[in-house]
């Protein structure tokens, strides 16, 4: 194989291990989960992440809804069209209630992740759930796009140059 051949089969690589990268990386940076509050339950009822993560309920019901664990997380009422968030600092398994409705319940399993024993952290703003692990991810998947178009282009160009 020539030394240009070598060139653009690299070249290829790096772009496709780029676009690769980009793609893998939301699953891996996302530590964010979602909890929709429709029909008077929570959707998903169990929802699982790691110590660090943030959970985010977000009530699309007309009427307010709480999540309530037992002296662990409490969101407070989410009104209608609201969400409310807590990071979690300690592993175990949550059992949680709505208060107002109390047959409505959910489970967040939260699995350890290198530490930390802090109860659970209630943010009362409502956040934007997507993060911004989806910029990065994108990031590197253009890039990789970007790399490839430019592999074939320059292994077009020398193989004109050279007559193959």
């Amino acid at each position: 194989m020539d030394r240009r051949r070598r060139i653009s089969v690299v070249a290829a690589a790096a772009a496709a291990l780029a676009f690769v990268a980009g793609v893998a990386a939301a699953p891996i940076l996302a530590a964010d989960k979602s909890v929709s509050i429709s029909g008077f339950a929570f959707h998903p009822q169990t929802v699982s992440v790691n110590v660090g993560d943030t959970v985010t309920w977000t009530n699309n019901d007309g009427v307010g809804h709480t999540a309530t664990s037992s002296g662990d997380f409490d969101t407070g009422t989410i009104p209608a069209g609201g969400s409310k968030s807590v990071t979690f600092g300690s592993a175990g398994t949550f059992s949680y209630i709505c208060t107002i409705h109390s047959a409505m319940r959910g489970t967040v399993i939260v699995r350890a992740a290198g530490g930390g024993s802090t109860t659970p952290n209630t943010d009362a703003a409502p956040i934007d759930p997507s993060g911004d692990s989806d910029a990065l991810s994108l990031v590197l998947a253009g890039l990789g796009i970007v790399m490839l178009a430019g592999t074939f282009v320059v292994d077009r160009l020398l193989r004109r140059r050279s007559g193959v």
